[in-house]
């Protein structure tokens, strides 16, 4: 078949381009999975890239064509979140069940938490797992660490997810990940027993709700993830990383309302010093499993929703973060948003299943059953619009807060331990808080995010 033929030639060049990296060519990614972009070849576009992508004749033009290539007997390697071990070990018994006619395939799942992933796999990619999945803001230095193999189904990898998961997932002209989730990052969580939705709307509200009724708010502000937000809000955007892949490059920025929006977060939570908590996003699922309560709203992770959901039941609000007023304007605060990928390991012994493989687990199938499951909100657009998931409340504040945030792409290692600190001085509500002292830990936090 057509297909077959012009597989087996981009097989043989990838091949080639095996050899040379085995003669020493450390120059660049020698083993890079370009070859096969089936997509166009398989002629789906839009929805109908999801439905078709693993009907009969896929199965049997892809088993038929690794059988042929890869052989009759493979094994490969999973790396999985622990919260999601069962899931994904029944999704890989699926796959194996679904091309048991053209080869046997024996997969291991293993718990590595996505955060841990991209210091695992350039350690020692040799040892890391064929398919793994990971955060967002790991992929560029995965790529550069020639760590990952391109996407190979990359239409129908388009057609399928949005379009930010997938602008997130391209460097230069290459997709380089399969998108599994479209909900990392956080929002509002809140207690309707003692917090109203209209409260909800903004901090200055929300706060006064819960000291009337002497409950807790919650915030990581020590964290860089969470605390980004302050400089986010006021007008700061990350985008991406000077051609030295280490320089954060900005905005063109006004520095005064940056300060001043920092300003307005610090001088709210010294107000409601004791009504305001920094910890981590678990701190509210803490608060509220407490009899009584102390805890009426935090900001939570999407990592967080089914812990809570088991606690407060209905009583349980979700919402996309509040207003904050900042010289008499309420402006929208804006956080960081990731997504979530499957990576295929560039040095997997068995690459063209390794990317089938892949393909399925961020396929729409799998993603269903991940919010269905997980609580994972999917970034595949049919999954996005069942009713199972336009109907949950946490996945439609998490989808809306999509619409106020940063990619979290591109982002230069210095970022984190700089806006941990300038976090921490906004949590802190011994601070003066000046004006100008304000500034000039912006500012300083800002020349630390730059200077490398």
């Amino acid at each position: 078949m057509k297909t077959r033929k012009i597989l087996a030639l981009l097989m043989a060049v990838l091949m080639l381009f095996g050899c040379m990296a085995a003669c020493g060519d450390k120059g660049g990614n020698t083993n890079q999975t370009d070859a096969p972009a089936t997509g166009g070849e398989q002629g789906t576009t839009g929805a109908a890239a999801t439905g078709v992508a693993f009907d009969d004749a896929f199965i049997a033009e892809w088993g038929q064509f690794i059988a042929d290539n890869e052989g009759k007997d493979i094994t490969l390697s999973i790396w999985a979140p622990s919260k999601a071990q069962d899931v994904f070990k029944a999704e890989a018994a699926k796959f194996a069940e679904m091309f048991k006619d053209y080869f046997n395939v024996n997969i291991t799942v293993s718990k590595q938490e996505e955060g841990d992933v991209k210091g695992q796999v350039i350690n020692d990619p040799s040892k890391a797992a064929d398919v793994f999945s990971f955060a967002s803001d790991q992929l560029q230095e995965l790529v550069d660490a020639t760590a990952l193999a391109s996407v190979v189904f990359t239409d129908d990898v388009a057609a399928a997810n949005t379009a930010a998961s997938v602008s997130a997932a391209t460097v230069g002209e290459k997709i380089w990940a399969y998108p599994e989730t479209g909900d990392n990052s956080y929002f509002l969580a809140y207690d309707k027993r003692f917090v109203t939705e209209d409260q909800a709307k903004s901090l200055e509200a929300l706060l006064a709700a819960c000291k009337a009724a002497d409950k807790k708010f919650t915030f990581d502000s020590g964290n860089s993830y969470f605390a980004c937000s302050y400089l986010y809000t006021g007008g700061l955007q990350t985008l991406g990383l000077a051609e030295d892949g280490i320089t954060q490059v900005f905005n063109d920025y006004n520095i005064d309302e940056v300060a001043t929006t920092v300003k307005a977060f610090a001088d709210l939570f010294k107000e409601y010093k004791g009504t305001f908590e920094s910890v981590t996003t678990t701190g509210f699922a803490d608060g509220v499993k407490t009899d009584p309560t102390t805890v009426a709203a935090g900001v939570i992770g999407s990592w967080d929703v089914a812990s809570v959901k088991q606690v407060l039941g209905d009583n349980v609000g979700f919402a996309i973060l509040p207003t904050i007023n900042v010289g008499g304007t309420d402006k929208q605060i804006i956080n960081m948003f990731g997504y979530k990928y499957i990576g295929v390991n560039n040095y997997s012994k068995f690459p063209y299943t390794a990317q089938l493989l892949a393909h399925y687990l961020a396929g729409e199938e799998c993603q269903i059953d991940r919010a269905q499951q997980l609580e994972w909100g999917p970034s595949n657009i049919n999954a996005q619009n069942l009713d199972t998931v336009k109907n949950n409340p946490s996945m439609v504040a998490i989808l809306a807060q999509s619409e106020n945030s940063m990619p979290q792409v591109g982002i230069s290692p210095t970022f984190w331990s700089a806006v941990d600190s300038l976090g921490k001085y906004v949590g802190t509500s011994s601070n003066n808080f000046s004006i100008d002292e304000v500034k000039a830990e912006v500012e300083a936090c800002i020349a630390n995010i730059i200077d490398e």
